[in-house]
């Protein structure tokens, strides 16, 4: 079995996984497959197969021959000798200082509201987990399955509001969403244009060696920004420490879900027809986590012809 080293923004849910789902109102069928994201216009009459062998649609894994010439990889972290632990950790935090891999400290009570005040570097892992290859395969296999399965379910409206009628009860949040939905519904208004973006969670169980998926996150495209450069943090130690490290930078898979993700918003703001429409951002007030969406969104401003209105969100309870 094959191995690759998965990086993320958060060591707890690795692999993170990006995808997108777009339904156009024209016929047209055009599928995207790039590094870590599975983008399909429509679904296919037949879903792909998981095959355990075939190589990730989602990530680009490459072999190198000077593998071979690497010392044995480290099998456990704590046995990496502590002066230099001190090394990588001073290079990952000029890095991450000077790649934008950062969010707002929680210690300075502007963080979350101005731009550039109180920026700490971002929770990340020192080094890539390693992850099974067939695992790997299997998660961006799921993408597609995933995403037609929520889009479906998006769709009934019925079983969304029966499903979640006792959380309504108990959570603000939910009730207030059910509660747009609801009178959305009454208003019989329907779009022909949908997109989703979406982003799976998953852990191998220690007993079972299975893949086990901890969330589905239908509700925002957090971390595609700093996700991408974990990544190429990641690549960045491995290479410069290959020797004591005896780990391959190229066996870190490229992760591109920024630019990807820009990519389908700006082919849903293209099915519309209008160039007089925009893409709305909604965010929270005080959100420390600014510039995981300050990437996307300049992504977007530098590549794309549209407006873009910041609306911040503000939910009473």
């Amino acid at each position: 079995m094959g191995a690759a080293c998965s990086s993320s923004p958060l060591p707890l849910s690795l692999p993170n996984h990006h995808s997108s789902t777009l339904h156009p109102k024209s016929p047209s069928n055009f599928i995207i497959s790039p590094s870590t994201l599975t983008y399909y216009s429509h679904f296919p009459k037949s879903l792909p197969k998981s095959s355990m062998n075939s190589p990730p649609k989602c990530s680009s894994i490459t072999t190198n021959s000077s593998t071979n010439s690497l010392k044995t990889p480290i099998s456990d972290p704590h046995s990496i000798d502590s002066e230099l632990v001190q090394k990588l950790v001073h290079d990952a935090l000029v890095w991450s200082s000077l790649h934008g891999l950062v969010v707002g400290d929680r210690n300075v009570e502007r963080s979350g509201l101005v731009p550039g005040v109180g920026m700490v570097h971002a929770p990340i892992a020192l080094l890539p987990n390693s992850f099974p290859e067939a695992q790997w395969n299997q998660a961006c296999e799921l993408a597609p399955v995933f995403n037609e399965l929520v889009d479906r379910v998006s769709l009934d409206g019925k079983f969304l509001q029966d499903t979640l009628s006792r959380t309504k009860k108990v959570d603000a949040f939910t009730s207030r969403l059910l509660d747009i939905h609801s009178r959305m519904l009454q208003s019989g208004k329907k779009e022909d244009i949908r997109l989703g973006l979406h982003r799976s969670d998953y852990m191998l169980d220690e007993k079972t060696n299975l893949l086990l998926q901890i969330e589905l996150n239908t509700i925002s495209c957090s971390f595609s920004g700093l996700s991408c450069l974990v990544s190429e943090l990641h690549r960045s130690l491995l290479s410069h420490y290959t020797k004591p490290l005896g780990l391959d930078s190229e066996k870190v898979p490229i992760n591109a879900s920024t630019s990807k993700f820009a990519e389908v918003l700006a082919k849903a703001w293209a099915e519309y027809s209008n160039p007089s429409a925009v893409v709305l951002v909604v965010v929270q007030p005080g959100e420390r986590n600014m510039y995981d969406q300050h990437w996307l969104t300049a992504t977007l401003k530098e590549k794309y012809p549209f407006d873009l209105i910041i609306y911040i969100f503000l939910f009473l309870i």
